[in-house]
């Protein structure tokens, strides 16, 4: 993989999971040949006034061949303040992408994750779509849009005086808009907006918008920045509709 965040990967997970991830950002550049892929541990804490730990674990394994790319993606975060769980959440994601003409492919995905801080005791998705690419000039400009639609299975864990708890299957449509654009050799910037409308029910909507900034501080070495914005309009009772982070990293590329 050309561009692959290391150092960094742990951070663009860190948001809470509201059944988008993604994976635009994953996607910098024509996948290489062949297998290639990441692993990323990242740890950190504080002790004294404050006591707090966290953990992070991410992988990507892809295989590019031919016309066809597959990729698994795997991420786990565990976080404690003050002898007390703030974080635990785990998700896998894998996808088929086939790209049979040159401005268009389709794609199938499964998902799975967990994420204990938003009642998610499980999410299981399949889906697949189509991926137009509406502009691209090599590797310096890309504008991209995917149309699609995956069905879900969602489990929301059990709390004392709420209501939804139980499992729930439905279906949703999935929309991208994707743009990248590297304006110098050394800045480069892209943004990701996602919408999925529940198929029984249009005003049942997610919504996901991530936009990141690389400065390149040397030929492998990069400075990324990456603000996300998500909703739902639905959300589980005692989650909040939006959340809105920003994160800060290192990118390294081989």
């Amino acid at each position: 993989m050309r561009k692959a965040v290391l150092f960094a990967l742990a951070c663009l997970w860190a948001g809470r999971a509201y059944a988008i991830v993604n994976i635009e950002n994953m996607r910098v550049g024509a996948p290489e040949p062949g297998f290639s892929g990441n692993i990323d541990l990242s740890i950190n804490g504080n002790s004294g006034n404050t006591d707090t730990a966290a953990a992070a674990l991410g992988s990507r394994l892809q295989y590019q061949h031919d016309r066809a790319t597959d990729f698994v993606v795997f991420s786990y975060k565990y976080g404690e303040a003050n002898d007390r769980r703030n974080s635990n959440a785990t998700f896998v994601h894998a996808r088929h992408i086939v790209q049979y003409r040159p401005t268009r492919a389709w794609e199938a995905y499964v998902q799975a994750e967990q994420d204990e801080f938003t009642r998610l005791s499980f999410r299981g998705l399949a889906g697949a779509g189509l991926r137009f690419t509406l502009a691209q000039k090599e590797d310096r400009l890309g504008l991209y849009f995917g149309a699609g639609a995956y069905y879900s299975r969602e489990t929301l864990e059990f709390r004392p005086g709420l209501t939804d708890h139980g499992a729930d299957e439905f279906g949703r449509a999935s929309f991208y808009l994707s743009y990248k654009h590297k304006l110098n050799p050394q800045l480069s910037v892209m943004s990701t907006t996602y919408y999925q409308p529940r198929l029984d029910d249009g005003e049942d909507f997610r919504a996901l918008e991530q936009a990141s900034l690389a400065v390149k501080m040397n030929a492998r070495l990069s400075l990324k920045l990456s603000l996300d914005i998500r909703h739902d309009s639905r959300p589980p009772q005692a989650v909040e509709k939006t959340d809105v982070s920003y994160f800060t990293g290192l990118s390294y590329d081989f």
